[in-house]
């Protein structure tokens, strides 16, 4: 994956979560940071143990890493990645930045993360080294219908390396989704077509304990 000292960095854009499914609003984000934020790759980076998530009981992580797979199969430049599987858990995104930057020296990266995760960002493990290094791609989320605009969300605001997307604001969670299968209900237009019918041939999320 080595390039000439001449060419470009690979600029690529690391969108991180659990993915429990993933759904077309993780797509839309994906597809406009691509665009709108001057990226050559985005990679939904799908974690198997997040440190944020403890006591949540997921689908298997090879589950929810070939779903992923599934939704981007016609997105060249979407890409699933499962880097986090061989790292050391509970999975710490400044320890797997660490992890990419030895891995892909002629790699720019960029992280992505809702507004609502820049609300907790001061208590993220290596948040300072990780702000220095990186730019911070951030898309508005909606709480109880309006986003959230924390003090704390203001103060990143002003670093320069915090790049704040105007993004749509998609109303739909992985929780939501989890939660109408459950019921019996219909998603068919909450995810992509393969991902549906991976859950459905699996009978994911029909029962309690699932994510």
């Amino acid at each position: 994956m080595g390039q000439s000292p001449s060419t470009p960095n690979r600029r690529v854009g690391l969108y991180f979560g659990s993915f429990n499914p993933v759904h077309l609003g993780h797509l839309v984000i994906a597809n406009h940071m691509l665009f709108m934020a001057d990226l050559d790759e985005v990679w939904l980076v799908v974690t198997p143990s997040s440190p944020h998530k403890q006591g949540v009981d997921m689908i298997p992580e090879a589950d929810r890493l070939q779903m992923a797979k599934l939704a981007l199969a016609d997105h060249p430049k979407l890409k699933a990645s499962s880097v986090e599987f061989d790292l050391p858990r509970p999975n710490y995104t400044s320890d797997t930045m660490e992890h990419l930057r030895a891995q892909n020296p002629d790699t720019t990266f960029s992280i992505i993360m809702g507004q609502d995760n820049l609300a907790s960002f001061s208590t993220w493990k290596g948040h300072a080294s990780m702000l220095e290094q990186h730019r911070l791609l951030i898309y508005p989320r909606l709480t109880m219908g309006e986003p959230q605009r924390t003090a704390e969300v203001e103060n990143w605001i002003q670093h320069p390396h915090v790049d704040i997307q105007q993004a749509p604001m998609i109303a739909i969670s992985s929780t939501y989704i989890r939660d109408a299968i459950m019921a019996g209900h219909d998603v068919q237009f909450l995810l992509p077509d393969p991902v549906l019918a991976y859950i459905g041939n699996n009978h994911f999320y029909e029962e309690r304990g699932q994510g």
